[in-house]
């Protein structure tokens, strides 16, 4: 309900009273404000030649009371704004999250640390390096947006293919490091390099493949997974329901099986795992 139609409601009452209306037994016994704990009477005792007095006296509290909470919902309505997410957590229509760039550090604009590179056993002169480069193709994806906003065609297709040129032209970190290095990379910089199986779907292909809650997924067929998403990627390409291999790792030892191209029917979830053990 509206704050201006509660205000409405509580002037009818006292418009009602001051005409000497009998209102009905069915009259609600509260009326509940917004989405709150709080309400207010608004059941009337039955006016049959008493004293009016004091009734006009309880709806000019009611009144009263209606415009204090009217006067705090608008001012809630006010600050709303103030609660909207922040940049690094909005996404676009399709669901893909918006360039970081010039936005607080987060999950998705982590920071390059060469120290890790070098932790996941990468020379420290090629990690300088790889660093360098990634932070070139930032600075002139800064660039280029800086330009286009100033030049109006920022979001233009003109301006999607010169983005789309840049990323082209920067190599992903893991075909830079290779599998292997990646994967320790992942580890020594904190982030989760495991894909899990949460919990199994019963009747599913995973369950009838065999696979349990607790499995790690190594690999589907011959991609190297360590992410959530790229399993998901997996499972849509080549042609449905031939069978595809599930690497999984189970109580320390990595197990094969078979499972059909398609939607395993698991509850994923992700893991932090040293590589070296």
């Amino acid at each position: 309900m509206k704050p201006v139609n509660l205000f409405f409601i509580a002037i009818a009452l006292a418009s009602g009273a001051m005409l000497g209306l009998v209102f009905a037994p069915d009259t609600p016994d509260t009326v509940h404000i917004a989405e709150t704990g709080d309400a207010i009477s608004a059941a009337p005792a039955t006016l049959e030649g008493g004293d009016n007095t004091a009734r006009l006296q309880q709806l000019e509290r009611q009144i009263a009371a209606l415009q204090q909470r009217i006067e705090q919902l608008e001012r809630t309505q006010q600050q709303a704004p103030l609660l909207e997410t922040a940049p690094e957590e909005k996404t676009t229509a399709g669901g893909h999250v918006n360039n970081t760039i010039d936005t607080p550090v987060s999950a998705n604009a982590r920071v390059l640390d060469p120290a890790h590179l070098v932790k996941a056993g990468i020379d420290p002169a090629t990690a300088e390096d790889i660093v360098r480069r990634k932070n070139q193709i930032e600075l002139r994806k800064l660039e280029l947006r800086d330009h286009a906003a100033r030049e109006g065609y920022l979001g233009s297709s003109r301006y999607m293919q010169e983005l789309q040129a840049l990323v082209d032209e920067d190599l992903s970190l893991r075909a830079e490091l290779g599998d292997e290095a990646y994967d320790r990379y992942l580890y020594a910089s904190g982030q989760a390099n495991r894909v899990r199986v949460a919990a199994v779907i019963p009747g599913s292909a995973a369950e009838q493949a065999g696979v349990k809650a607790g499995d790690l997924i190594l690999r589907y067929g011959e991609n190297r997974l360590f992410g959530w998403r790229e399993l998901q990627q997996a499972t849509t390409r080549g042609n449905r329901d031939e069978y595809v291999s599930l690497s999984v790792m189970r109580d320390g030892q990595e197990t094969l099986l078979w499972v059909p191209r398609g939607p395993l029917g698991v509850r994923l979830s992700m893991m932090r795992v040293n590589p070296e053990q």
